[in-house]
């Protein structure tokens, strides 16, 4: 099967359900890093066709640091958001809740949305911004054999999805940014001093320094389809 053809299964499996469901979680590192110091975050998604919607999620910074809750939704009409600091807050659309919310979440939430179409989170079709499609063969993700595809997005075949060979559900995803030397560094060292670890890379020119990759993996541990969600689930929180 050419790697087009999972793809196009993966994404008329989204297209056509009237509910879905998922739970799982984010990590994001730096290449060659320990992840327990890493950012961390677990979501959950509801989603209602045509426009009810619920993306809840909670985040910490490092592996010692405060969980801080999120949550953005609509309730068929009306979109809203909830975190700690700011309360409730009633949103213009939908669109504009999840873009607000696109950089705590790490993306996260705009991974798995774009294939609603309803709720027209991408100007340009799925195809159209993933290029050279590669089937690079079949792994398992979170316990689900999977048909593993690489595409280029930005850089040379820099985001991989792990697509279910039973249902065609999407279970993994795993894209990088290239970090420069000096952010990379700095990035480090402010992790380690956090961790209360004794590092000391300062000592070490620029120059000298490797260049890293920033990983964002996304896994998607529970997913369910068409399930009987009640329209009460999507009712905006009170303060």
């Amino acid at each position: 099967m050419f790697p087009e053809d999972i793809v196009n299964r993966m994404l008329a499996k989204y297209a056509s359900c009237t509910a879905y469901e998922d739970s799982g979680f984010v990590e994001n590192y730096l290449e060659g890093e320990e992840r327990a110091h890493c950012f961390y975050l677990k979501f959950r998604t509801w989603y209602k066709r045509p426009y009810q919607f619920r993306f809840e999620y909670i985040a910490r910074e490092f592996l010692d640091a405060p969980w801080h809750e999120h949550l953005v939704g609509c309730d068929g009409v009306t979109a809203f958001s909830k975190d700690q600091q700011d309360g409730v807050k009633i949103q213009s659309s939908l669109k504009y809740a999840i873009a607000e919310a696109n950089t705590p979440s790490r993306n996260s939430i705009t991974q798995i949305t774009q294939h609603f179409p309803d709720l027209d989170l991408l100007p340009i079709a799925w195809l159209d911004r993933h290029k050279d499609l590669m089937l690079i063969g079949k792994e398992f993700a979170n316990d689900i054999e999977c048909y593993c595809i690489a595409s280029s997005v930005k850089n040379p075949h820099d985001k991989i999805i792990w697509v279910s060979c039973e249902d065609y559900s999407l279970r993994r995803i795993k894209t990088y940014t290239k970090v420069s030397f000096k952010i990379s560094n700095e990035m480090l060292d402010l992790a380690r001093k956090v961790a209360l670890k004794e590092v000391d890379t300062a000592a070490i020119p620029a120059s000298q320094r490797p260049e890293k990759r920033n990983y964002i993996e996304t896994n998607y541990e529970e997913v369910h389809f068409d399930n009987d969600l009640i329209d009460a689930f999507f009712e905006r929180p009170t303060e």
